[in-house]
């Protein structure tokens, strides 16, 4: 009888090891899936205004200003920079930016949808920019204009009647 008792204490103890080492690993794994969400987010550095100063508007400027189809490898990889800068600030933008109003602005429904359709505009782009086809360049630039001009519309009024 007494070897019985002596069984099942240890084998309670046995359970209550395993189902510590199960929490255990289940927190670790919880915290390295948080962990590797973080590290996926982009953190922003900067302004949004700053971001558009310095690297939306001119790279977007680069696909819009591609009238004419690049004559070199040089033109086609200044064409591809721009769309890589463009996609990657996309990215950066749909989190808000450093300044006062852009984690609310990041945070409404509409602006989602704006920077969705900027980024996959700019997908559009460089994967014509890869292909070297002009006419498929020239639709994913129609394609990046209404979103910018509509989240300026409803984000920041004034700036879309700036030259």
């Amino acid at each position: 009888m007494e070897r019985l008792t002596g069984s099942r204490s240890r084998g309670a103890i046995g359970g209550r090891l395993a189902r510590a080492r199960f929490s255990i690993v289940a927190t670790l794994a919880a915290v390295s899936a948080i962990v590797t969400l973080a590290a996926q987010t982009p953190q922003p550095t900067m302004p949004t205004k700053q971001l558009m100063e310095t690297t939306i508007t001119d790279a977007s400027n680069v696909i819009w200003n591609a009238f004419d189809p690049p004559k070199s490898d040089e033109e086609w990889a200044a064409l591809e920079k721009a769309a890589l800068a463009l996609i990657d600030a996309s990215k950066l933008n749909a989190v808000g930016g450093t300044g006062p109003m852009d984690k609310d602005w990041a945070a409404q429904p509409a602006w989602k949808p704006f920077n969705e359709a900027m980024l996959q505009a700019s997908q559009g782009a460089l994967t014509a920019i890869r292909a070297k086809n002009h006419e498929a360049l020239l639709a994913a630039s129609d394609q990046l204009y209404p979103p910018c001009e509509g989240c300026h519309m409803l984000f920041n009024p004034g700036v879309v009647n700036q030259n």
